[in-house]
């Protein structure tokens, strides 16, 4: 991935990167559209309101028999014709809330390469706000470990590695220090929403920041769920 910086204001940049299926420019919105509830179509959500690149769920085709079927024989763009930019999530949010996902961390990376995903996602551990010490440990450890092993089966998927440790600050900063040297492409900040949801906007700010800080300045960065 070549990441091109255009501009910039303190922690603030206007910028480009390069996909499999074109460029995208940066800040952008990124639309979530459910390959089983089409709403508004990623088409739609170019025309209505040009956006340059889209977020599906790679978990729920995957369990969907038919879905998983037409991703593997046509392409992930083709279910959703879409010819732009494409990210996929793994599951890590439908674990959060469900408490479980059927499938593998490598299992999922391969799946979302196979159907010829721009940007795939590890599947990492959520971290809540309420997590204590111990248990942000594991979750950060486990996914730091998930992500290593993932880098040798994204093909020629970008592959984007999200920075957890919930509102343990030293833990979001030693996760993001451990991506530096790998070859990831782009990074996530995630296990945000629930902070959102509860109104914790000064905590939201230290946890971007304090990721922000050791992640290399070459890659986009995205703020998961927002």
């Amino acid at each position: 991935m070549a990441f091109e910086i255009v501009d910039r204001a303190a922690a603030g940049r206007l910028g480009k990167f390069t996909t499999p299926h074109g460029p995208v420019t940066t800040p952008t919105l990124m639309p979530v559209i459910n390959p089983n509830l089409q709403i508004f179509t990623a088409r739609q959500m170019r025309e209505k309101f040009g956006a340059e690149m889209v977020i599906t769920n790679s978990y729920v085709i995957h369990k969907h028999d038919k879905l998983r079927e037409q991703a593997l024989a046509e392409g992930v763009h083709k279910v959703l014709d879409w010819d732009g930019a494409l990210m996929t999530d793994s599951g890590t949010f439908q674990m959060y809330v469900y408490g479980d996902v059927q499938v593998g961390a490598n299992e999922i990376v391969q799946f979302q390469r196979d159907i010829g995903v721009d940007v795939a996602t590890c599947l990492d551990l959520f971290v809540t706000p309420d997590m204590d010490r111990s248990q942000a440990e594991t979750a950060v450890a486990t996914t730091i470990e998930r992500t290593k092993n993932s880098v040798e089966h994204k093909g020629k998927s970008l592959l984007n590695a999200t920075v957890q440790g919930g509102v343990h600050l030293d833990l979001r900063k030693a996760c993001a220090h451990a991506y530096r040297d790998l070859d990831v492409d782009y990074h996530t900040i995630g296990g945000v929403v629930p902070v959102m949801e509860r109104q914790m906007y000064p905590e939201l700010v230290d946890m971007i920041l304090w990721s922000q800080s050791e992640l290399r300045k070459d890659r986009p960065v995205h703020l998961f769920g927002a």
